[in-house]
């Protein structure tokens, strides 16, 4: 028999099985979880070479599984780009601080250089706006600037940009998106929704194969320091799967496992594996998930798609704006049968309730013309989902990953702003979804929000708000519920349950240890619980034994 490889003992080990064990200790061979249970069976095991680790009261969990996230784009944004998010997260509190953050970065760069950025927040600015070109160009006129909104779904350009895409006052709108403008009709330099931004990304140079992989380097170590041994890379493109196959070639680069949803174009390219769960890479670091497909926007950018008119409207959108669908809806249903006929599972971010009806419409539709037990298609973010809606998911077999650390991150605003109380109190009803035995798994849509799962949990189990509002307390769930949400439940959604999310014998040894239980600990102080050590197929890739 295999020699153990490593035994670890005298600690609460949470299983996060379906019978929802703590055992005594578990054993690993190699990269594989070779035994869990007491510690007179499990100690019995090792060989002279076997490495005893005494957790002295620290607990062992499965490692993390991020429902949904980007990346190679939270890599890139990190390593190259420059940071305009606002407090709690960042430094930027008005357009002052955001152009003076611009003007630094203009006088280190060669000029004609896109200077890129990502996370400001017009809610959170003193202005209460987004920047214009006529801003950014008070930064810098001989370099192309183009910076990211907080939601992912704007992007704001100076004139030096606008001008490089060909961009006027005869310019259309494009399908799907909106160049938002002046009163004499020019470009304002936001750019709002993919198709739009598009108008403008084509024209900024991709990063250097070596840049790419200190991208995925830099992802990396963002998230085995919160405990994720499997990441997730939303709407992987042609060039993200290059940079992510370079950078798997060497352990050093890419240290985490990596789920690929890939866009549409990437998976008819014939490149990748039809059933979700199969691994790319001899050390089965990439595997295969759903093709990512997009059915409306953002809540806080008003551009989730919402069957009644948004609450407050701080543009001049008119009293009745709604928001509108990401893709004509016919051909967001055609591409959705096109996807499930050809066998592959389906992933569509919806936000908004008239966007989540028409997904739910469009699965219906497919699942007409081929009826399939076990498809695992889901939603993700799902946030404004209806009663009605769950009712219809349940019966139609489709999953959920819910975006619930929006409550924390935009929770009062919601509620003041965007949804008002009643709709904000309903954002990512959890219980209703295991009433109705909707498997889900939760997210931090990173870099829309910083990897962190233990805050997904928090939020799932308080509903707390930064401000300390609790939103909608009879959709709260259980800990061990939440604790599954981002480890066993999130494998399944993968069809990667037979190789992780729990700890049991025959799953890849992924792991994490923590300095606190959160099963014994105040709810609402599970977020400060810290990593210590993260381990990937039994190797520690983030702190220490």
């Amino acid at each position: 028999m295999t020699e153990v490889t490593k035994v670890f003992f005298n600690g609460p080990i949470l299983a996060l099985d379906e019978f929802g064990q703590t055992v005594e200790a578990l054993a690993t061979c190699g990269d594989m979880i070779a035994a869990v249970g007491s510690s007179a069976a499990v100690l019995s095991r090792p060989g002279p070479k076997t490495e005893a680790i005494d957790l002295k009261g620290r607990t062992l969990i499965p490692g993390f599984i991020d429902g949904h996230g980007h990346f190679t784009e939270t890599g890139r944004n990190y390593r190259f780009k420059l940071d305009l998010r606002s407090p709690p997260l960042g430094r930027i509190r008005n357009l002052t601080d955001l152009v003076a953050a611009v003007q630094k970065k203009a006088a280190e760069t060669t000029p004609g250089t896109w200077i890129q950025g990502f996370g400001y927040d017009d809610t959170l600015l003193d202005e209460k706006r987004h920047p214009l070109a006529g801003d950014l160009d008070s930064a810098t006129k001989d370099h192309p600037v183009a910076i990211t909104h907080i939601s992912g779904h704007f992007l704001a350009v100076n004139t030096r940009a606008l001008e490089i895409a060909g961009l006027g006052a005869g310019t259309a709108d494009p399908l799907g998106g909106r160049l938002r403008r002046l009163e004499d009709g020019r470009p304002s330099g936001l750019l709002e929704e993919h198709a739009a931004e598009d108008l403008v990304r084509r024209h900024i140079p991709w990063l250097s194969e070596d840049e790419e992989i200190e991208a995925v380097r830099t992802a990396s170590a963002v998230w085995a320091a919160r405990g994720v041994t499997t990441a997730q890379d939303g709407s992987t493109s042609g060039k993200n799967l290059a940079a992510l196959l370079a950078a798997a070639k060497n352990e050093g680069h890419l240290s985490v496992r990596v789920q690929l949803f890939p866009d549409y174009e990437l998976a008819g390219s014939g490149q990748l594996p039809v059933q979700s769960g199969q691994f790319l890479t001899p050390r089965r670091k990439l595997t295969i998930g759903p093709t990512k497909l997009f059915s409306d926007g953002s809540l806080q950018g008003y551009t989730g798609f919402l069957a009644n008119p948004y609450h407050r409207v701080m543009y001049d959108l008119g009293p009745t704006w709604r928001g509108y669908p990401a893709m004509d809806i016919g051909l967001l249903t055609e591409k959705i049968k096109l996807l499930h006929l050809a066998g592959r599972q389906v992933a569509v971010h919806a936000n908004g309730d008239a966007a989540i009806g028409a997904v739910i419409d469009a699965f219906e539709a497919a699942l007409k013309i081929k009826p399939v037990s076990d498809h695992r298609h889901l939603i993700i973010h799902c946030q404004t989902v209806r009663e009605d809606q769950l009712d219809r998911m349940a019966a139609l077999g489709l999953k959920a990953s819910f975006f619930v650390v929006h409550i924390h991150y935009w929770g009062d605003r919601h509620h003041d702003i965007f949804l008002g109380s009643d709709r904000a109190a309903r954002l990512n009803p959890l219980s209703s979804a295991i009433n109705r035995d909707i498997t889900f798994s939760l997210h931090n849509d990173s870099p829309i929000t910083p990897i962190d799962p233990l805050r997904s949990v928090q939020t799932a189990v308080t509903r707390m708000t930064l401000a300390g509002k609790i939103l909608g307390p009879e959709y709260r769930i259980g800990v061990t519920q939440a604790l599954r949400a981002v480890t066993a439940d999130a494998a399944y959604l993968a069809f990667e349950e037979k190789r992780k999310g729990r700890l049991a014998p025959g799953l890849l040894a992924d792991l994490v240890v923590l300095n606190q239980n959160p099963l014994e600990i105040s709810p609402e102080k599970i977020a400060d619980i810290k990593v210590l050590a993260t381990l990937v197929g039994g190797q520690v890739i983030y702190g220490e034994l």
